[in-house]
């Protein structure tokens, strides 16, 4: 086989691998932008207005890179607390990477805003809890490893409140107004409303059953995607075999060997090429006719979808879990 076949096969081995590759989807470029202008306003001093870009970035396409550069915003801009929080999270994905540079850089950061956040300790008056009891912090639920501890917040107004059914609602409210404050707020037994003492254990309770949340499986997702993109390059190859074949067919011609008689060696040469580049073509369609009935079985073989209903049941005789499959 000549140079020249050589070049033209391996420019079409590129073509097709270039064909499979993925290309950045929306979400992905959109995301880039957002960290590319939290940068720049980063830079210009800015950092109120960068945040916002660098957690929408984040949203759009985690990433290390983007998780550091909005832990140092939250930083400048005082939310130590958020600051805090993304460093350690940062500290373990640089760990589980093999970022070892961005691993330590993280940990030193982290370590040294531990002394300078914020903090409020929840507290609960001695006594039995009654059922349904719950700490809020501004609307969303304490963990019960929470209450008790030190935990890191933010600069501003925090709300705090305990509640359960047929109890008049704990509500205090907390102003965290700088750095290394350490406020308590201590949450006494909560107090019968006037509609009526709450249940006791010996009351039938029911409960209402909460939505039942569907998880949707699709077993196939995946060998259909390949089947695409292996078929995609079957469609490149089969193309690209032709369009050699074509080429090969008129360089042959062009030798003007009559019946396979060459007049002159330079002819012979020339037939001998047209012929090899015709060789080339059809291995490199074959090949893609190949591919073009691998990405079909692919498709056509995939799993069917399905879905899994999981719904908790309650009542007075007991609680249990209900599951429900769709195939």
């Amino acid at each position: 086989m000549s140079g020249q076949v050589r070049a033209i096969a391996t420019i079409l081995v590129c073509a097709l691998a270039s064909t499979a590759a993925a290309q950045p989807s929306e979400a992905v470029k959109k995301a880039d932008a957002l960290f590319q202008e939290g940068r720049r306003l980063l830079d210009s001093g800015d950092a109120a207005a960068a945040c916002p870009k660098f957690e929408e970035s984040q949203r759009l396409d985690p990433g290390l890179g983007t998780l550091l550069n909005l832990a140092d915003c939250y930083e400048r801009t005082g939310r130590l607390a958020s600051a805090l929080t993304a460093f350690r999270s940062a500290e373990e994905q640089a760990r589980g990477l093999g970022e070892k540079k961005r691993e330590v850089a993280a940990a030193d950061r982290a370590r040294a805003l531990e002394s300078r956040v914020s903090r409020v300790t929840i507290t609960l008056a001695p006594g039995d809890r009654p059922a349904g009891f719950e700490v809020r912090r501004n609307g969303a639920a304490v963990p019960a490893l929470d209450v008790g501890r030190s935990i890191a917040v933010d600069p501003g107004t925090i709300t705090i409140e305990a509640m359960a059914p047929g109890f008049t609602t704990f509500r205090e409210v907390v102003d965290v107004a700088t750095a290394r404050s350490n406020q308590q707020v201590d949450i006494p037994v909560l107090t019968p409303t006037t509609a009526g003492p709450p249940p006791d254990d010996h009351t039938p309770i029911d409960v209402p059953s909460p939505p039942r949340p569907t998880a949707a499986v699709d077993p196939g997702a995946g060998r259909r995607r390949l089947g695409l993109v292996v078929g995609g390059v079957g469609v490149a190859g089969l193309g690209a075999g032709i369009a050699i074949g074509l080429v090969a067919k008129g360089r042959y011609a062009d030798a003007g060997c009559d019946g396979g008689v060459c007049a002159t060696s330079a002819d012979l040469d020339a037939a001998n090429d047209a012929r090899s580049l015709g060789t080339v073509g059809t291995i490199v369609g074959g090949v893609g006719a190949v591919a073009i009935a691998a990405g079909a079985v692919l498709w056509l073989t995939a799993p069917k979808a399905r879905s899994l209903e999981v719904a908790p049941t309650a009542s007075a005789d007991g609680a249990g879990v209900v599951v429900v499959g769709r195939f």
